[in-house]
């Protein structure tokens, strides 16, 4: 018996970035969109004291340096000073760093193990961006914001990654990062072309195939 050894295993790779949802959507079959509606009281906040929370598959931590911090602010939180927590969305997720810059705050999203395709909307407060946003699979975006408003942005991927986070690098005093709609799915990627060692090894199973077939079977004396 001749084995073909064949090599299936690929890196996790980013396919497309968009700044559009409604194009990202048309690429990607949706799971789920988390709102984070529902969760703080009307008009105020509800602050996840032990930095996590789960929703719709996925869980969420947030950090100002090496501690927890998470808070969900209602769509109705009060939008004064300008550039406030009311950016149209509807209710959101924030963390903030409230002593030092090397204390940058930052949320971190593990998904689902089949989470191809991630859509969000960034936000800062009390400061601009820009965020990075990055990946498991080592990409880096940064992601610029205006105080006050939303950026979207959404990616899709050759293969499941296993999660983001957001930052906001040397950030002064009181600034807060956040998201929202927080959507994920599975991309429509074409499967792979085989790779090259595969090829190779297909290739050298072929010859030996034929050169065995060309000496055909022995006779016993």
């Amino acid at each position: 018996m001749i084995l073909l050894a064949s090599q299936t295993a690929r890196a996790t790779t980013l396919i497309q970035t968009y700044n559009n949802l409604t194009a990202w959507q048309a690429a990607v079959a949706e799971l789920g969109v988390d709102t984070f509606t529902g969760i703080a009281p009307s008009g105020g906040v509800a602050a996840e004291n032990a930095g996590y929370l789960d929703a719709e598959g996925v869980n969420f931590q947030g950090f100002w340096g090496s501690s927890n911090d998470l808070e969900i602010i209602d769509a109705a939180y009060p939008t004064t000073p300008p550039g406030g927590f009311n950016f149209g969305t509807g209710a959101s997720l924030s963390s903030w760093s409230v002593l030092l810059p090397s204390y940058q705050p930052s949320i971190k999203a593990t998904l689902p193990a089949v989470v191809t395709a991630i859509a969000l909307d960034v936000m800062t407060a009390g400061g601009s961006g820009p965020v990075t946003l990055t990946v498991s699979d080592g990409t880096v975006v940064p992601v610029t914001t205006v105080a006050g408003q939303e950026s979207f942005i959404g990616f899709t991927f050759n293969a499941p990654i296993g999660w983001l986070t957001l930052s906001i690098p040397g950030s002064p005093n009181g600034t807060s990062v956040l998201l929202d709609n927080f959507a994920i799915g599975t991309a429509d990627v074409e499967d792979p072309v085989p790779e090259p060692v595969t090829l190779l090894l297909v290739g050298i199973g072929l010859v030996i195939m034929a050169l065995a077939g060309r000496m055909g079977p022995r006779l016993l004396p």
